[in-house]
């Protein structure tokens, strides 16, 4: 209860400040993380200094706006005084600015971007975010300090989950994330078969990506044996690659392969 009630008469303040045409910025890390996961939602990081003349005018293109204020309502906006806060800026590797960062309670990055000459870049990203993250911050915060096969899974089909429909920036970042918690399967697993699940799905990633031949050439090189879900999935991965492709036969042979419906239903969206 002490933890929840300072945190609920800040988000009582952020809120009341909703008349104010501009976006409402934390200045404190702990505050924005908190909030982050309580409203499961990606940080925004605006790193910044009283100095910097482009970091001004995006202040006055975009975050004093009533649009980018309607923006703001699906993510946490934290505003980072570099030479206030040298080592949170050392942390994200910040070497010019203005430097906009989205990421998760846990500060894993989805996409950044430096620089400022108009608004439609950061707009594009912006009206595309999720309004939430289904759970994953709380997933990344409780993510204990002994590795567990399942918990990395499930950060990985999370975000996963989140790339499926997103524009392409939010797209690969997700996937990147997605990739690096399934890579710490592969590394730390005494499981053979969890091993090469997240090998495969490492390479759905990558079809995911536009990494067609990379994805058909190393899929090609796996075996599923008398592993159903590993056999399904490489069909899959062959038959989306080769759809984008173009390549019709192929396309048509790895499909008529495919067992799982979820599957195949995905290729008729796709």
């Amino acid at each position: 209860m002490k933890r929840i009630l300072p945190l609920l008469f800040t988000l009582i303040l952020v809120l009341s400040s909703s008349g104010n045409a501009q976006v409402s910025w934390l200045t404190s890390e702990k505050l924005a993380k908190a909030i982050a996961a309580e409203k499961d939602q990606l940080i925004l990081m605006d790193f910044w200094a009283t100095w910097c003349g482009p970091c001004k005018k995006m202040d006055s293109d975009m975050w004093d706006t009533e649009e980018f204020k309607v923006l703001s309502e699906n993510f946490v906006a934290f505003k980072i005084d570099i030479d206030l806060e040298r080592g949170l800026a050392a942390t994200y590797n910040i070497r010019s600015i203005p430097h906009v960062v989205l990421a998760t309670a846990s500060g894993d990055i989805i996409w950044e971007r430096t620089g400022y000459s108009h608004s439609s870049p950061y707009k594009k990203v912006l009206e595309n975010l999720p309004k939430s993250l289904n759970g994953l911050n709380l997933k990344l915060l409780e993510l204990g300090e002994e590795y567990e096969d399942d918990e990395y899974f499930s950060i990985a089909e999370e975000y996963f989950k989140l790339a499926l429909g997103s524009i392409d920036d939010l797209k690969n970042g997700f996937l990147t994330q997605s990739d690096k918690y399934l890579k710490e399967i592969t590394k730390n697993s005494e499981n053979e078969e969890k091993i090469a699940l997240a090998e495969m799905k490492m390479l759905l990633n990558d079809a995911y990506q536009g990494r067609y031949k990379r994805a058909i050439r190393k899929v090609d090189k796996m075996e599923a044996g008398k592993n159903k879900e590993l056999a399904d999935m490489k069909q899959f991965i062959k038959a989306y690659c080769f759809k984008c492709e173009g390549n019709v036969d192929s396309f048509e042979k790895a499909k008529a392969k495919i067992k799982s419906a979820e599957y195949l239903s995905h290729l008729e969206k796709n």
